[in-house]
């Protein structure tokens, strides 16, 4: 017996979910005038797919070094790269500036019409005349809000976006909170985790904002260096020296080197090795100065001084001699020029070891220790390391100031000094 099943009793299912309802259009907005929509209808006719009718307000924007943000061109030369040619130029610019034109004064509700002159205005980083643009259009339009979002992110506008619809991107919801109430934590592990991916790039620099003082860890300040180091170009002067003065502190001398030498100018690289033979110690003096200082070591250590004090070298002496002038009548004209020389060479090794021989004259133990960290491989010099054991032994530290002044007597082992140094401390503590 066949049985026959109708389609009126097994009806056809379908899985699917209603279609987000529509904003309803603004009362006080009105709907376009005949010239406009003309206009927009001859550029959608001729420019349909370029840029213009896809490009986002949050395409245009990427996060800097210091947690602010910054406009992002979304194109070095849009009309060249989309094969427009000059006659096509010339009619889009007319179009478009017929069209601001006929805005302007009017409160119009049209999504496309707003993407379109959004897209051309920020091609051609007409940020002023995008304010214009956004009083033409309802604040309750939905593509106009993005557009004020993006101003606000800018700095443009202080008002704050109103609550986000929830699809709404990460990189946006991101940006509002870090504006708004700062990250929390789960939402700062979720921007790193969307920088290293790669799916938005245009963060890096908010991601290093956050994490950069974390050296080690599942997510570490070193996978952003590493991605920094690629992009260096794309950031401006401030960020980048900022960036190497962190990158300085993380990595050795040869990573720097190779960092630079693919990043700047070969002048630019000259004067970077010259700057760290200056802060490390390794200037090479004049012929001239080199013989008139030669030529003094026989005489005292108040003449070496007087040499190197006009040529502006005083803090090259040894930490000794330094200890020695500062015990001397000497030591205020000494004051004076290591004043000079820390606002001339801020970040010099030699600058440095100077300030903490001082701060170690007057007993600022504390403040040594902490000095004694920025003076690169001079703190591994036999006299700081005996300065060091010092003051470790002065602030209780006998145990390692002890065991440092052995290894210097062990390194020098004729030296009366250190071996009675030693002896005084050991019974001292005992």
């Amino acid at each position: 017996m066949q049985v026959s099943i109708s389609q009126t009793e097994w009806p056809e299912i379908t899985l699917g979910r209603p279609a987000p309802t529509p904003e309803r259009q603004n009362a006080s907005s009105s709907k376009p005038s005949s010239e406009v929509l003309r206009l927009k209808t001859k550029i959608l006719e001729n420019y349909s797919g370029s840029i213009l009718t896809h490009l986002k307000p949050s395409d245009c924007f990427r996060s800097d070094l210091f947690g602010g943000f910054r406009f992002l061109s979304p194109r070095t030369n849009w009309i060249r790269e989309e094969g427009i040619t000059e006659r096509e130029e010339k009619l889009l610019r007319l179009f478009f500036e017929e069209l601001l034109e006929e805005l302007e004064g009017h409160e119009i509700w049209d999504g496309e019409l707003f993407s379109l002159c959004s897209a051309f205005l920020l091609c051609e980083e007409r940020l002023q005349d995008y304010g214009k643009l956004l009083d033409s259009f309802s604040a309750d339009l939905p593509e106009a809000k993005d557009g004020r979002t993006l101003l606000y992110f800018l700095g443009f506008s202080a008002q704050t976006p109103e609550q986000m619809p929830e699809e709404t991107e990460d990189k946006v919801r991101l940006v509002s909170a870090h504006k708004t109430s700062g990250l929390s934590e789960e939402q700062k592990f979720r921007l790193y985790d969307l920088v290293v991916s790669g799916k938005e790039p245009n963060l890096l620099g908010l991601a290093y904002h956050y994490f950069r003082t974390n050296p080690s860890g599942l997510r570490s300040v070193t996978v952003l260096d590493a991605m920094l180091s690629r992009r260096l170009q794309e950031f401006e002067l401030g960020e980048v020296d900022s960036f190497l003065k962190d990158y300085e502190t993380r990595h050795s001398i040869r990573d720097r080197f190779f960092l630079l030498k693919r990043s700047i100018s070969r002048d630019l690289l000259k004067d970077w090795i010259l700057e760290e033979k200056r802060r490390n110690g390794r200037e090479e003096l004049s012929e001239s100065l080199r013989e008139t200082v030669s030529g003094s070591e026989d005489e005292s250590l108040f003449e070496r001084y007087k040499i190197l004090k006009e040529q502006g070298l005083a803090h090259t002496l040894r930490p000794f001699e330094l200890l020695l002038l500062w015990n001397s009548t000497a030591a205020s004209e000494l004051e004076v020029s290591l004043v000079d020389l820390e606002k001339l060479y801020p970040d010099s090794y030699l600058t440095h070891r100077a300030i903490a021989v001082k701060e170690f004259k007057e007993r600022k133990f504390d403040a040594f220790l902490d000095r004694l960290a920025r003076t690169g491989r001079f703190q591994y010099s036999s006299e700081m390391l005996y300065l060091k054991a010092v003051t470790l032994l002065e602030i209780g530290m006998a145990e390692e100031g002890t065991k440092l002044l052995e290894s210097l007597v062990y390194k020098f082992p004729d030296s009366d000094f250190l071996r009675l140094a030693l002896e005084r401390y050991r019974k001292k503590s005992g």
